[in-house]
């Protein structure tokens, strides 16, 4: 074997592995080009559904600004009202001062006395009832305690072989 064998054989040994690290390259690489490919296909999925997300947000956002249009609509409407009752109240309180002067003059005065009267009169004749009830089932009691006891004695005295003392 002369040099220039050797040199072919130690050529081809180092050849060999130099090739296996280069098919076994390929191979990743080719493996790493169809993972690739595959999330490309999945990124449209996940685009769709962000595009999806984002229509949400979107109309979500239009909803809350219908939203506060009608509060702001509403918060007008309460200003309104809120100068309304503010005109009722002093209405309420220039009524309330007639009140007054009415109620403390003479007309009230005897509005008044003529209140007392009639609540006085209504006492009294609801005590008079009440007194008459009472008496009144005082009085059946009393005529049903009389029955009992007659009819028991009619009761014993027609038993027979029984005597009765008077």
């Amino acid at each position: 074997m002369n040099a220039a064998e050797v040199a072919a054989l130690i050529a081809a040994v180092f050849w060999a592995p130099l090739a296996c690290a280069g098919v076994f390259a390929l191979v990743r690489l080719g493996r790493l080009a169809s993972q690739a490919s595959d999330l490309l296909n999945r990124g449209d999925v996940v685009l769709g559904q962000a595009q999806a997300a984002v229509d949400g947000a979107r109309a979500a956002a239009d909803r809350a600004g219908r939203q506060l249009d009608r509060t702001a609509a509403v918060t007008a409407s309460m200003d309104e009202l809120s100068a309304g009752m503010t005109e009722l109240a002093g209405q309420v309180s220039a009524l309330a001062g007639l009140g007054r002067a009415i109620a403390g003059g003479p007309v009230g005065r005897a509005g008044a006395l003529a209140y007392g009267l009639r609540r006085a009169v209504a006492l009294r004749r609801a005590e008079w009832r009440a007194d008459r009830r009472a008496e009144h089932r005082a009085d059946r009691r009393a005529e049903w305690r009389a029955e009992r006891r007659a009819e028991h004695t009619a009761d014993r005295r027609a038993l027979p072989g029984k005597v009765m003392s008077p």
